[in-house]
């Protein structure tokens, strides 16, 4: 409706502009009026055409004024055509995404209805299951009784695993134990193989050294030990030789020498040893963990004027007689004359020390003497001499534990077999 309002003041706008311009162009004929130098008719042509452009103009202006719809069409028309092609394309796009979910959402329908059918195929296995489980109460029953059994099974294998936990501990101290008195023992073999290796050349030699031992005086027994010291464990593997064997070898070198031994052509060294049994002993301190006794020992008879045959022995400390161990024994009775009851008593003591040193006790700065003093041997005398009618025990016996690198200590236990009970200490 504003639009056609518009066209018809437009007509009669323009028709009205039309009209006076028509008038105006009659007078400027009639008057015949001139414009720049120019005819009357031209001047009229002017004036008709300047007249239509102002009523163009006017119209123009007049619609842009009272039209917002005019001045849209004129001045917007592009920018709302190049809105609505944009428009238009997002439409369409639009119109693609519309048509693509609506393919989804048939698509998610279908997969819809697929899950309803098997929600109620497994709605009707649950159904089934239950049914199932109503029906086996009494089977649950038996395995909640058969689950508490278990359970106190599982208990008691529960306090038997640690049991056997604490056994392993045991076992694996025991077995560590043994290592170590395997390992020692290994070392006593390879020192009882020497020795055995020793004794058996001397036994081959004897016959031949016979008739030297005959014209010469014998200066060391077979076995006899030169020399012994303590050794302490970490000892660096190339300050073995220089630090320990050497000087002990030196030591004994000196004894023999005092003795009267010599190496012919030498007058400065009289003792014969293997290198090999040298390289042998070091390896030996080298695994060392704790203190030991290394000892110079005499591997052959040697006379006077001849080189001493010497070996080298490692004995690991440790614990030779516990406290109160018994380690020899003799009978004794009043029948035996003092003198004689005496030197029981002293061979007894030597038997004691040699199977103490056999064990690889340290020798040095030890005297038989310092053992068993001569008072304890005349107290044990006159116990027996006051029972003349029985017959005694006479017993040497640890007073503590013996290691080898320690003291030798015993005491005199004297135990009378007719009346038994416990024995006399002579300490």
């Amino acid at each position: 409706m504003p639009g056609l309002i518009i066209i018809v003041l437009v007509v009669l706008f323009g028709g009205t502009l039309a009209f006076l311009g028509d008038r105006v162009g009659m007078k400027v004929g009639k008057k015949r009026l001139s414009m720049f130098g120019l005819r009357p008719k031209y001047t009229s042509m002017i004036i008709t055409v300047l007249t239509g452009f102002f009523i163009a103009g006017l119209t123009l202006v007049t619609l842009t004024l009272i039209s917002e719809y005019a001045r849209t069409a004129i001045f917007e028309l592009h920018s709302i055509q190049e809105r609505l092609t944009s428009t238009n394309r997002k439409a369409r796009d639009l119109t693609v995404q519309v048509r693509q979910k609506q393919r989804e959402y048939t698509g998610l329908g279908a997969r819809y209805a697929k899950l309803r059918q098997e929600l109620a195929q497994t709605e009707n296995q649950l159904n089934k299951t239950q049914a199932d489980l109503n029906s086996n109460k009494l089977l649950n029953k038996d395995l909640q009784s058969h689950n508490q059994v278990l359970a106190g099974k599982n208990q008691s294998l529960v306090s038997n695993n640690q049991g056997l936990v604490i056994q392993n501990d045991n076992l694996t101290q025991i077995s560590n134990y043994l290592k170590q008195k395997n390992n020692d023992l290994n070392v006593e073999r390879e020192r009882l193989n020497h020795q055995i290796q020793s004794l058996a050349n001397e036994l081959i030699s004897v016959h031949d050294r016979t008739k030297v031992i005959e014209e010469k005086p014998l200066l060391f027994n077979v076995g006899e030990i030169l020399v012994a010291r303590v050794v302490e464990p970490g000892v660096r593997e190339d300050k073995i030789q220089a630090n320990l064997i050497n000087p002990l070898l030196q030591t004994a070198n000196e004894l023999a020498l005092k003795q009267g031994a010599r190496i012919p052509g030498k007058t400065d060294y009289a003792l014969r040893i293997k290198p090999a049994r040298i390289t042998e002993i070091c390896n030996q301190l080298v695994k060392l963990k704790s203190k030991a006794v290394l000892r110079v020992i005499v591997e052959s008879n040697s006379v006077k004027d001849d080189p001493v045959n010497v070996t080298l022995e490692v004995f690991p400390d440790e614990i030779i007689f516990k406290s109160g161990e018994k380690i020899v024994e003799t009978d004794l009775t009043a029948r035996y004359s003092e003198s004689e009851m005496r030197d029981r008593l002293l061979s007894l003591l030597v038997q004691a020390y040699n199977k103490a040193i056999a064990k690889g006790i340290i020798t040095d700065e030890q005297n038989l003497r310092d053992v068993v003093s001569i008072s304890e041997i005349v107290n044990v005398i006159n116990i027996i001499k006051q029972n003349p009618e029985s017959s005694f025990k006479a017993a040497l016996v640890a007073t503590r534990d013996i290691y080898r690198t320690g003291q030798f200590k015993v005491k005199i236990d004297v135990k009378n077999q007719q009346e038994g009970g416990a024995p006399k200490s002579q300490s």
